[in-house]
């Protein structure tokens, strides 16, 4: 639902986190799954329903403690650390998440995943163009703004290279560029604009807020089979976990990766079917159901 002022907005929010915040009291459940706190600047919720007894895994994957836009926020990272404390047993998105939980007896790492039966490589590719894409939302171009220069280079490098954006908005810094096309994005369209990318992207700023981030980007490019090229930050440097996938470079000139990348469609094969490989094995839901399931069933059981 999208709403047209702030104060509506905001009105939104708080009716959906008290009504988050009520359900943590219900009686007669066997274990409480809490995938961020209630409200997210206390956990007065949390605190109450762990009053009740009830065995609760903590599950997060994002940077809950900082506020909007990374700064710090002191309410946010008490509540955070108040939801470990409570917690049985927490459940971290990448290794720098459970490094800033700091509970290392009670915590988990398990990563962000993806479903590799609905997300798979297409039939076939163009031989007569190379799309080098990007998906996200408008909140993220910030990041695809650092490689622009490196973009504009490879369109004039290589004629048959096309960059594809997709997102919820134009992004400026590339609008009426030619080879250069913004789709908006759609989830019945989600698979298909993925499936058309020769190249995946994912430049980020190494920041307390991206390295909380799980790769989620780079993880859909891997399942589709595009081999990616992305920020040697956070999770995606353990996504990486020096397999042959693609590139992982520090700092923002991505030329020469790019282009050699364009130049070589054997290697974009291997490296595509390397990374949908390292997918289906790490990053599937399948992979990660039973971690979740003996987790589930030894408190369940305590």
């Amino acid at each position: 639902r999208s709403f047209q002022t702030p104060v509506l907005g905001a009105a939104y929010k708080t009716l959906t986190r008290a009504k988050r915040a009520v359900r943590t009291r219900l009686t007669g459940a066997d274990l409480l799954f809490l995938q961020r706190t209630a409200f997210p600047q206390t956990a007065i919720a949390e605190r109450i329903a762990h009053r009740r007894g009830v065995p609760m895994i903590f599950d997060f994957d994002d940077s809950i403690f900082l506020g909007p836009g990374g700064v710090p926020s002191p309410a946010r990272e008490k509540a955070f650390r108040d939801a470990v404390r409570i917690a049985d047993h927490c459940i971290a998105g990448n290794r720098f998440l459970a490094e800033v939980a700091d509970a290392p007896e009670k915590t988990t790492i398990v990563p962000t995943v993806i479903d590799t039966d609905r997300y798979v490589p297409s039939a076939s590719r163009s031989a007569d163009e190379i799309v080098i894409g990007w998906m996200g939302t408008a909140g993220n171009f910030g990041f695809l703004s650092q490689i622009v220069s490196s973009l504009r280079a490879v369109l004039n490098a290589d004629s048959r290279v096309r960059i594809r954006i997709v997102s919820n908005a134009t992004f400026e810094p590339l609008r009426n560029v030619d080879r250069v096309e913004q789709i908006r994005w759609s989830s019945a369209r989600e698979v298909e604009l993925l499936q058309s990318f020769d190249i995946g992207l994912m430049p980020l700023l190494d920041t307390p807020l991206t390295r909380g981030k799980c790769a989620f980007k780079m993880i859909q490019y891997m399942a589709v089979g595009a081999p990616v090229v992305v920020s040697a930050v956070g999770a995606n440097v353990e996504v990486f976990a020096d397999r042959e996938i693609g590139c992982l470079i520090d700092g923002f000139d991505w030329t020469d990766a790019l282009l050699e990348l364009c130049r070589d469609s054997s290697k974009r094969s291997t490296m595509g079917l390397e990374g949908r490989q390292r997918c289906v094995d790490a990053y599937s839901v399948a992979s990660v159901v039973p971690t979740y399931l003996e987790l589930f069933e030894r408190f369940a059981d305590s």
